[in-house]
């Protein structure tokens, strides 16, 4: 809005209003020169109100300076002649005029100073001959106040004082410049035919940079809105991006509408990618001129986008889900009745058979676990108790991972074993019956023949004797374990809670390679497997070279506890004893210790999944660390200077057992696996339920027997196998009270390294890996005890005894931790 000063005529119009004023100050023209020391324009204008049968309304408004400073006729010069401003005023709408009338005489009326910020070319022109519309902006912050002024001898008329500061408008104006180019949102002002009228710096590089993707140079004249929207790719082309553009322009200039949002999809100049933007918009008018105009904000919503999208994704992946879950339940419904049929038949068979007294079939026994299921049900239904051995023994068929309800149980066995058929007929049988080649029965399905081992070293392995290796290796690391061992009172052989981080400050950067060939030659691997020493000594270096120092806890002297650990649990957790592992198994399992954080970054999956790091690409989200340390360990096999193994056809089958060995362990230590491996090695391992024959001091469950380790499925001893690396990856859990909390704080460290990532990646901070709150991932300790910890360790002591001392460690640190949390945060 314009401001003018305004005089209020009395009633007969020749005659100033100072009725209201009769109190206050009258100026007089002399005393106003005072005003030429004021570093402002400065002007004191007097206004009256005329008839005019010509103007809308009937009036016409006239002003007369009366008084301007020396700023104000350097900056404007002379006033206009009366005749020159009546002209000039008569170019303004009359609108203008009309809202300028009203504000005049609220200033006029007013008993204090009103302040706006104006352009002073509106203001100025029609007074002075210096300024017109063609001029600079000239931004400015005027007061206003009415005053009285002796214009001549005895004769005082109301009038308006204007003060302009441009100074402090000019300072602002930076000010808002300055915001609008720091700020990383684009803001720009558009005309209605999409001139560009004003823009912030990031918007004005992206409109340039979009007239260049065109190959169109930016001209600020040129419709660069429409430009705008046609950089975006949208399904439909430019067809599409006119049809936007079309319904914007409609939305802000014809309905005048609050505000309009578009969504534009675009593709990024940085890496090609498809992004996502926000276009908000607001119809206003341009304070130059007051012609229409929109005011765009732009801003990127690619990851708010990327998640909706992810939503839609999941929703459509769960209706797919439940249309199948709603397959499956009319089919299972269908089987159900058809069992039933089945039943139904059987029962009726059944009752046949006893109502003819049959008589106990033949050796071959082809009753299904179906059919001994419902002959078991119908003793219930007939009142008979079945034998506890018989209820154990349909419990053992059903319970088992790979029964097949609807064939004779052990069908293979009974046909190839039957005293009274033939071998090859048993085998044409089983063929028939079955659909597969039979296997070699004294191999049996998984069983493997034993490997030949030569004669000196397997006498070397049963007397004790030393196995010895290349002498330009042995003395030296032997001569050093021996001599530390003595002087620090420790065996890393035999000890379950060995100070791992003393070792490892005696032997700096070989603690890894070090320990691991001590434990490979003493148990006799070297020569068993007829590796090279050199090669293999130069292989363990290289791993231990792959492994951070400067990661807090994924480092190499962690890995050696693993080692540690691992050789504890098989020599001396009762594991190797018992037969569950055997002694190829035994070195096997130290290489997966060894290898099992190779090249560990010190950020854990789930933060490779959610940055798309190479690795989580690779392996499709699926165990990206453990995948990469196994893979990237084994392709430095293929190195000539590393590679140990004797490639002849007589070990082929151990390099594959063991690969197959080392890949499921490696593998397990996932921990997203956890309540998987646990669960299921329960399940297989678990004590049996009790006996018909039971004494009276007998619990529920019965001491778990001796297992034929012979009998035991190779999957399932695949579940002891992970269970050990498992142990081990977590293993100062068990270690003594001081070396558990280093190790408990160095890896909190490193989860609190993991969150300052994140937030430097602008990813959200996971959980206990803000070093900012108090406390992290050691807050977790007693429920990481008492959900993961404790029942992993206990499950193994259950069934290998000897590995109860690892569980008193775990147990002990899990009171220490408890000693020192408050009451109030012990976990329920």
């Amino acid at each position: 809005m314009t401001a003018q000063s305004v005089h209020v005529p009395s009633k007969d119009r020749d005659e100033p209003r100072a009725a209201s004023a009769s109190s206050e100050r009258v100026w007089t023209l002399k005393e106003l020169e005072i005003l030429h020391e004021i570093c402002k324009p400065t002007v004191v204008i007097v206004s009256s109100v005329y008839d005019s049968p010509h103007s809308p309304g009937g009036l016409r408004s006239r002003h007369r300076v009366v008084f301007e400073n020396q700023d104000c006729m350097k900056r404007f010069g002379l006033p206009r002649s009366q005749e020159d401003h009546d002209l000039h005023m008569s170019t303004f709408p009359e609108d203008f005029q009309k809202t300028r009338r009203a504000w005049l005489s609220r200033v006029a009326t007013s008993k204090k100073t009103t302040e706006v910020r104006i352009d002073l070319r509106v203001l100025m022109s029609p007074l002075f001959y210096g300024i017109s519309e063609l001029s600079p902006v000239c931004m400015a912050k005027l007061e206003s106040k009415p005053i009285l002024v002796e214009t001549s001898p005895g004769h005082t008329e109301a009038a308006i004082l204007h003060m302009a500061d441009m100074e402090e408008c000019r300072h602002r104006d930076h000010r808002l410049a300055a915001m609008l180019d720091r700020s990383p949102i684009h803001a720009v002002l558009f005309s209605r035919s999409g001139k560009v009228l004003c823009a912030n710096k990031a918007a004005g590089t992206k409109i340039e940079s979009v007239h260049a993707a065109a190959g169109i140079p930016f001209n600020p004249q040129d419709n660069s809105l429409k430009q705008l929207f046609l950089y975006g790719m949208y399904p439909g082309g430019q067809e599409e991006a006119l049809m936007h553009y079309e319904d914007a322009m409609t939305a802000v200039f014809s309905l005048q509408l609050n505000s309009h949002r578009h969504v534009q999809p675009y593709r990024s100049k940085k890496d090609g990618r498809i992004k996502w933007a926000t276009f908000e918009m607001w119809p206003m008018s341009d304070p130059i001129g007051g012609s229409p105009a929109v005011l765009i904000k732009k801003w990127n919503i690619t990851n708010e986008k990327q998640l909706e999208m992810q939503l839609e994704a999941s929703q459509e992946a769960l209706q797919r889900y439940n249309q199948e879950l709603e397959e499956d339940s009319a089919a299972m419904e269908q089987e159900r009745l058809q069992l039933q049929q089945q039943a139904e038949s059987l029962a009726q068979r059944l009752e046949a058979v006893l109502s003819d007294n049959f008589v106990a079939r033949t050796a071959f026994d082809a009753d299904t676990p179906i059919d001994k299921t419902l002959a078991f049900l119908q003793d219930v239904i007939k009142g008979s108790t079945p034998s506890t051995q018989r209820a154990l023994d349909l419990y053992h068929v059903l319970s088992e991972s790979d029964t097949n309800l609807r064939q004779p149980i052990e069908l293979e066995n009974q046909l190839l074993k039957h005293m009274t058929m033939d071998s090859e007929v048993g085998q044409s049988m089983l063929q028939l019956l079955q659909g597969h080649r039979v296997s070699d029965p004294e191999d049996g399905v998984f069983k493997k023949a034993p490997l030949p081992v030569k004669q000196s070293s397997q006498a070397a392995l049963q007397s004790g004797t030393p196995v010895l290796i290349p002498a330009a290796v042995t003395p030296v690391i032997e001569r050093f374990l021996q001599i530390w061992s003595v002087l620090h009172m420790q065996d890393a052989g035999n000890n379950w809670q060995f100070d791992i981080f003393e070792f490892a400050a005696a032997t700096p950067g070989n603690t890894l390679s070090l320990l691991t060939f001590h434990f490979l030659k003493q148990s006799g691997g070297i020569d068993a497997g007829r590796l090279d020493a050199a090669k293999f000594i130069r292989f363990s270096h290289r791993i231990e070279a792959g492994y951070n120092p400067a990661n807090p806890y994924h480092n190499s002297i962690h890995v050696a506890s693993v080692v540690q650990m691992t050789h504890m649990l098989l020599r001396h957790g009762g594991i190797l004893k018992s037969g569950a592992m055997t002694q190829q198994q035994y070195w096997g399992s130290l290489w997966s210790a060894l290898v099992h954080d190779f090249e560990h970054g010190g950020l854990n999956n789930d933060f490779l999944i959610k940055t798309h790091h190479p690795l989580a690409i690779t392996y499709n989200d699926q165990s990206p660390l453990e995948n990469h340390h196994v893979s990237a360990a084994s392709r430095l096999l293929s190195d000539p200077e590393l590679a140990y193994l004797p490639m002849d056809a007589t070990k082929a089958e151990h390099r594959a057992a063991t690969r197959f060995l080392s890949v499921n362990q490696v593998l397990g230590t996932d921990m997203k696996k956890h309540f998987d491996i646990v669960s299921r090695f329960q399940a297989v391992f678990k004590p049996l339920p009790a006996k018909e024959d039971s004494g009276p001091s007998d619990s529920q469950t019965t001491a778990a027997p001796a297992l034929d380790w012979e009998s035991v499925k190779p999957e399932d001893k695949t579940l002891v196998h992970q269970m050990v690396l498992k142990c081990a990856d977590i293993g100062h859990l068990a270690a003594a009270a001081r070396t558990h909390k280093r190790w408990a704080y160095q890896l909190e460290e490193e989860f609190f390294r993991q969150g300052d990532k994140e937030r430097t990646c602008g990813l959200p901070v996971s959980p206990l890996m803000d070093r900012s709150t108090q406390g992290g991932m050691t807050r977790s300790q007693l429920g990481f005890f008492s959900i993961v910890g404790i029942p992993l360790f206990k499950a193994m002591a259950e069934l290998f005894e000897d590995a109860q001392p690892m569980l008193d460690g775990v147990l002990a640190n899990y009171h220490h931790w408890e000693a020192a949390t408050p009451d109030t945060d012990l976990p329920a």
